[in-house]
């Protein structure tokens, strides 16, 4: 049976740690670990539906996180790394700014660049390596959470620590300052697709 894991604070060493390469895929340890992450990120026990988590926000020093950007369905992320992707007609990588929330800075949303095409690489649980191409909102959730297992969090520049670039953070009160925002950047994108069409 699989138990609910707790998240480490912001201030726990380990979200600054780089977690070390996994090198044993049949290591029963390590499955044990795949199950509990799997169980814990379910809605119900985070209260909120979440894009990706990796092992070492709930302290496990280990190099694996849960990919889910379109939240039904959820992928096993072992050792990943990642390439700017040059697409076709393309001359250099396309960077591009947007907000982004994480489990690990509670109350907050950061303007984040990143590249907007990468070529992913990672391993499956049984150790099949991947290679493909991901873009836009499922390439941004990729950075963000290796980054978490290269000891980065997106807002850890603005701190004196590693992380991406990132342009703003905003700090809310209460998860009703931050919800009644979100509403009204989705409005304003909205409109904005509107007047464009």
């Amino acid at each position: 049976m699989p138990k609910a894991l707790t998240l480490v604070p912001k201030i726990d060493p380990i979200l600054r740690t780089v977690m070390p390469e996994e090198q044993d895929f049949k290591d029963p340890a390590l499955e044990t670990v795949i199950n509990d992450m799997c169980y814990s990120i379910l809605p119900e026990q985070l209260k909120d539906p979440a894009a990706g988590m990796a092992a070492n926000q709930w302290g496990i020093k280990r190099r694996v996180f849960i990919f889910t950007p379109e939240v039904e369905d959820s992928e096993i992320i072992i050792n990943p790394s990642y390439i700017p992707y040059l697409r076709p007609n393309e001359t250099e990588y396309k960077i591009v700014s947007n907000y982004e929330g994480c489990f690990s800075i509670p109350l907050t949303m950061g303007l984040i660049s990143r590249y907007e095409a990468i070529t992913a690489t990672y391993y499956t649980p049984t150790g099949e390596k991947v290679e493909r191409v991901m873009e836009k909102w499922e390439a941004r959730v990729f950075q963000h959470e290796t980054d978490h297992l290269d000891g980065k969090l997106y807002d850890g520049k603005l701190d004196n620590y590693a992380g991406p670039p990132c342009l703003e953070r905003i700090i809310f009160k209460d998860q009703e300052e931050l919800e009644a925002w979100y509403r009204d950047l989705i409005a304003r994108r909205a409109k904005a697709n509107e007047n464009k069409s």
